[in-house]
């Protein structure tokens, strides 16, 4: 499936790594071992719900499709680079017209007003010349990424939308989502050198401006960590929140998003979450690593040609695997405040306007109770102490506390207290509805008075039930009066089957047989992209396992060449997980040495010789013939 770069580098010795035992070590937040069925368990992808009537031509179509179902206008939403010479599968379709014909990568990273909440979780990957797009979006009902994988995109066609085989896709995915590349993105046409050798190709690029700020890939890397955090969020809402913990966190979350994200006051939801976190994760909660290291794709042996600039040294694949970004312990102050946020991410704007509309109507009804305080005047400005503590300006407020954690930075206008253009809450939620400085000389008084309209969300979170289940916006809605069902994708009906890429038929001929275990999840598809040698009649098998042969040998020999100086990452990629915990792999299988020793008989049977891998990476990786015999 599609890369989506990116990288913080984490060093593996900082990071609790697992060891035989598996009381002692953290656990994966998404664990790469384990990839999930490839079509959905539950629900659909929100790319299946666009895509319902039908997928337009050309890219810029479909990307305008994505914006209307989205709600945005064009242009507002969604962020697009171009990748000549990146690191997906599809990296050398285009060779050697890398340049005029790169990889188009595009992001919602901002939420528009339509009933689809695509920020941060709907990514394309489109090559021209492979006739595909990669896509990789969010599914609401299972709460997970799907990736999926449209053929047969090209005019006159009609494209067809299968379900990738996840083992492929969480190869270099390992987060089970998407990645992106570290700053300062050196891949994309933010880097002049790129910009201007596709300027010199004199075409359009699907409506994208080849000259762009780092700006734009610096929003796609922003969408990626934040989508990084949905797993993770949703794991700990189902496996260390019970019913009250999920009450306490919700009615958390959206103080939070009123407050405009300043502060919650939830003083049951620490130690609620610290006991459920502690009792299912004792050693604490790796958080899976969605980046990967920055790449000059320029950096290639002067005089390469064609296929051989594609070449991505062994430290730079998506294939390396990751250390977690960290461990989270229950043991850890921000907890309850890492959980809240990230639930708060899982609000769509939309919701927040339809509830502040709803609290809005009540708060003539709702309790109003006035604080005071005694300030010190200094020309414009006032310093306020009593039952509030204020400080500002004639038309800002720099802080006001009630006791806890100051809330900051709001405009004042005639007393009106605002923030972002919307009316200012208390980290409880509680409407602030005017605050009036009255001076005299260098002394005044302050009267601030609050809504307390509030308290009948807290009643309604709190005597709903919160099961084991994926957080839903729907129920969020259906508790808060809000109609659930304005909102997108949990309602499946009308869409066609999910087609998932299955696994071919033919049984493999006798000298394949060897390779099932090891390559078949990867190797044994309908895609050219990893090479599928394993696909096909028995004749066809054949005949790519022997084209195949050096390729195979080279990837099987890394594994005796120390990590920090090998060409390729070996194959079958080392694992970074083990019993459900981080751990990068360090020695093969020994399966592995039986499957290189037979390789190496095909080849000296060929040759003559026998095969030497640092012999046959002279000349570099991508010069050894091709993987797969020529198509047609």
């Amino acid at each position: 499936m599609m890369t989506w770069l990116g990288a913080v580098i984490v060093a593996v010795c900082a990071i609790p790594m697992a060891t035989a035992g598996t009381h002692d070590m953290p656990s994966w937040a998404t664990d790469p071992a384990k990839p999930g069925l490839s079509p959905p368990p539950a629900g659909r992808s929100l790319f299946d719900f666009v895509a319902a009537d039908g997928i337009p031509f050309p890219f810029e179509a479909l990307v305008r499709k994505v914006e209307a179902s989205a709600g945005c206008a064009a242009g507002a939403c969604v962020k697009s680079v171009l990748i000549p010479l990146g690191r997906s599968l599809q990296r050398t379709a285009a060779a050697p017209d890398f340049f005029a014909f790169p990889r188009v990568v595009v992001a919602v990273t901002d939420e528009g007003a339509g009933s689809l909440f695509a920020r941060d979780r709907l990514y394309l990957g489109y090559q021209e010349k492979a006739n595909l797009i990669e896509v990789i979006s969010y599914n609401e009902s299972a709460a997970r990424f799907e990736f999926q994988i449209v053929r047969d995109y090209r005019a006159g066609a009609t494209p067809r939308i299968i379900y990738a085989r996840r083992e492929v896709c969480t190869a270099c995915h390992q987060n089970h989502g998407p990645i992106f590349s570290r700053p300062v993105w050196d891949e994309t046409n933010a880097n002049p050198r790129i910009a201007a050798r596709l300027s010199a190709e004199q075409k359009p690029f699907y409506g994208i401006p080849v000259h762009r700020g780092v700006d734009i890939p610096n929003a796609i890397d922003d969408a990626t960590d934040r989508a990084n955090a949905i797993a993770v969020t949703q794991r700990i809402w189902r496996e260390a929140c019970d019913a009250g913990c999920r009450s306490a966190a919700l009615t958390a979350a959206l103080q939070y998003r009123l407050s405009g994200e300043r502060g919650f006051d939830a003083p049951d939801l620490s130690p609620a979450l610290a006991r459920g976190f502690a009792a299912r994760w004792p050693a604490g909660l790796a958080i899976p690593n969605p980046d990967l290291p920055n790449r000059d794709p320029l950096g290639f042996v002067p005089g390469s040609t064609g296929v051989a600039q594609s070449h991505v040294a062994a430290g730079l694949e998506p294939l390396a695997p990751r250390a977690p970004l960290e461990v989270w312990t229950a043991e850890d102050r921000l907890l309850a405040r890492r959980f809240v946020m990230g639930l708060a991410d899982l609000i769509a704007e939309t919701d927040m306007r339809e509830l502040e509309a709803t609290l809005a109507r009540r708060r003539a009804a709702s309790p109003h109770r006035t604080l005071r305080a005694v300030c010190a005047m200094s020309g414009n400005r006032y310093d306020c102490t009593g039952e509030v503590a204020l400080s500002g300006s004639a038309t800002t407020v720099d802080a006001i506390s009630f006791g806890g954690t100051p809330l900051t930075h709001y405009t004042l206008d005639n007393g009106l207290v605002t923030s972002q253009g919307r009316r200012a809450r208390t980290a409880g939620g509680d409407s602030i509805e005017r605050l009036a400085v009255r001076r005299a000389g260098n002394k005044g008084e302050a009267s601030l008075t609050i809504v307390e309209d509030f308290a009948p969300v807290r009643a309604a979170i709190a005597n709903s039930v919160w099961p084991d289940a994926p957080f839903s916006r729907a129920r969020m809605r259906a508790a808060l009066g809000l109609d659930p069902g304005a909102v997108c994708c949990e309602n499946t009906a009308g869409l066609a089957p999910p087609q998932a890429d299955l696994p071919p038929a033919q049984p493999l001929p006798e000298q394949a047989a060897e390779f099932q275990n090891a390559c078949a999840a990867c190797h044994r598809t309908a895609e050219r992209s990893p090479p599928n040698f394993l696909a096909g009649d028995a004749e066809r098998v054949t005949a790519s396992l022997t084209q195949c042969a050096p390729r195979i040998f080279v990837r099987l020999a890394m594994w005796q060449t120390p990590p920090a100086e090998r060409d390729k990452v070996p194959m079958p990629p080392p694992r970074a997980s083990r019993d459900g915990g981080p751990w990068i792999e360090t020695a093969p299988d020994p399966v592995l040495a039986a499957l290189q020793s037979v390789v190496a008989g095909w080849l000296r049977s060929e040759t003559g010789r026998t095969p030497d891998a640092a012999e046959m990476l002279v000349r570099g990786y991508e010069n050894l013939r091709p993987c797969l015999p020529p198509e047609g």
